[in-house]
């Protein structure tokens, strides 16, 4: 996914690389290795945004990519990528209704002076949201419109991964790749064709492990590439492989590099990565990459991250005593939820609803009332979850 002038000055500090053989490209040196069993820990919730709120969360993303030397989004390719004809910009970029809207809009925009014919949109990861190995989620629903190039992906250091890249004209194939951004660069891809991207949501996962990388589409793994291949450049086993010498797959991504995730929906150039349009036309309303929710695990947490999921989660109504009628109070659901469907009793009436939890205005019946919060697309758990907390109404 990455083709930016970030990665043109990385290549030429590396110097001119020389042209590989095609064994080259999928056969890297024979090394001893010691053997690995399967790991079994449980996944654990490092990281997730589901965007129940209205507005992007700021402290987790930000809508460029950090390539200027003070990490803001002052270069030409801070909000530009090779090969697209489109701007990322931040009106593009919106939450409501708790899906992230991820836009294209047929405008002509100027960044350093990179003139593209569209606006497009994307989020990067920040902070302590960079990661080696885990399993990373998202849940959405593809654009509508041929030439559009909506990805999900992640980047650090000379790693590439990308979870799915999809042109809007073959809205059934889905492209999963692997790149090493070194000298020389090494990459491969696996196509799969299923269902019509857009017309539903779908669950895209990559599982990155130390020995091997697995692709999901909606639980069913799709694609697979292990550090280790054969003579013939073939993939072996990622784990409860015995001690030997294997060569090593020369586009397996760094176990030393940290990436960020990385989700944005563009406009390709005309006849480029996808088949973008000759001439600009205003897009349908179905041209929006709608993202449900984003989320990271990883059987260890790395330094500086802990399991979300461990620790203790409750509803708490934040005003104590009674409510009288007309008076109002705040009920919220601490800890990582999905989707809060919010039921209250007789009592009360739900006045506004925020992403974590609810205002409440006492309105009927005195008494203890029960505030239930059903949550679907639970983050911790594949059971049914539900949050109950009591509100005292007085006359």
């Amino acid at each position: 996914m990455l083709r930016t002038a970030a990665f043109i000055v990385l290549v030429a500090a590396h110097g001119m690389a020389t042209a590989q053989t095609k064994k080259e490209k999928r056969v890297g040196p024979l090394v001893d290795d010691a053997g690995a069993r399967c790991d079994t820990n449980a996944w654990q919730l490092v990281f997730h945004d589901e965007f129940n709120g209205n507005t992007l969360d700021r402290s987790k993303w930000i809508t460029y990519f950090p390539f200027s030397s003070d990490g803001s989004d002052q270069c030409a390719s801070c909000r530009y990528m090779g090969g697209t004809n489109s701007i990322f910009t931040d009106d593009q970029v919106t939450v409501t209704n708790g899906l992230l809207h991820l836009g294209v809009e047929a405008t002509e925009t100027t960044w350093y002076e990179v003139k593209k014919e569209h606006k497009a949109s994307t989020i990067r990861s920040i902070g302590s949201a960079e990661f080696t190995y885990g399993r990373f989620e998202i849940r959405c629903k593809l654009p509508e419109g041929t030439g559009l190039w909506p990805a999900f992906w992640m980047f650090g250091g000379e790693t590439e991964i990308d979870v799915f890249e999809v042109c809007g004209e073959k809205p059934r194939w889905i492209k999963g790749s692997l790149h090493r951004w070194g000298k020389p660069k090494f990459s491969n891809t696996g196509k799969y064709k299923g269902e019509d991207t857009r017309t539903d949501f779908h669950d895209y996962a990559v599982e990155w492990e130390a020995d091997e990388i697995r692709w999901y589409m909606d639980g069913r793994l799709i694609h697979s590439r292990g550090r280790f291949v054969d003579e013939r450049g073939d993939p072996l086993p990622g784990c409860d492989r015995n001690a030997g010498s294997y060569h090593v797959a020369p586009y397996f991504p760094r176990g030393t590099d940290k990436v960020n995730v990385i989700a944005g929906n563009g406009v390709s150039e005309y006849n480029g990565f996808c088949k973008g349009p000759k001439t600009p036309t205003a897009w349908s309303t179905e041209s929006s990459m709608l993202v449900d929710w984003i989320r990271v695990y990883q059987r260890t947490p790395q330094p500086g991250l802990s399991d979300l999921c461990g620790t203790a989660r409750r509803i708490r109504v934040t005003q104590a005593g009674k409510l009288h009628g007309g008076s109002t109070a705040d009920v919220v659901v601490e800890g990582p939820h999905g989707t809060l469907d919010w039921n209250v009793g007789a009592g009360l009436t739900i006045v506004s609803t925020q992403e974590h939890g609810i205002t409440v205005k006492a309105s009927g019946t005195s008494g203890p009332t029960r505030v239930i919060a059903y949550c679907t697309n639970d983050p911790c758990t594949d059971r049914p979850t539900s949050f109950e907390a009591q509100v005292e109404v007085a006359r």
